[in-house]
């Protein structure tokens, strides 16, 4: 790869990353997973409650599902609001699809999680299944 200066050190950094995820995936010989979105995950004792943020994206292009203790985010965020002859300055924001895994602690209750999306930010509520919840045992 011949030398070519970016301009700036962000563009340079953000072309760095493109790079570095597009060899991972040619060494892998799949697509990489990547760590968008940014997630935070909260544990309230009886529900895992993960957090997404995902500003644009059209609630009807995610698709949410948990298998045991992961749990999988899928969605695609389109320019389609912008004209087809646009040219970009600066594009920072990526576009297209992307699939995020998180592995949780503990296995969930696929059957009774449950996700809300408002202004940006994704909600999923990933109960405990029962054998995973602490019990009381009594003395005898």
């Amino acid at each position: 790869m011949p030398y070519r200066y970016w301009g700036d050190p962000i563009t340079m950094l953000n072309e760095l990353r493109k790079r570095q995820l597009q060899s991972m995936r040619e060494a892998e010989g799949h697509e990489f997973a990547g760590v968008y979105p940014a997630v935070n995950i909260y544990d309230d004792g009886d529900a895992f409650m993960v957090r997404a943020e995902l500003p644009g994206i059209d609630k009807a292009k995610l698709d949410i599902t948990t298998k045991g203790n992961r749990l999988s985010i899928r969605g695609e965020r389109s320019c389609s609001q912008l004209a087809a002859d646009v040219a970009f300055h600066r594009r920072e924001r990526d576009m297209g699809t992307f699939h995020r895994v998180v592995s949780l602690p503990e296995h969930v209750d696929a059957s009774k999680t449950t996700a809300t999306y408002k202004n940006g930010i994704l909600e999923i509520v990933c109960p405990r299944t029962e054998a995973a919840k602490a019990h009381r045992v009594e003395i005898a």
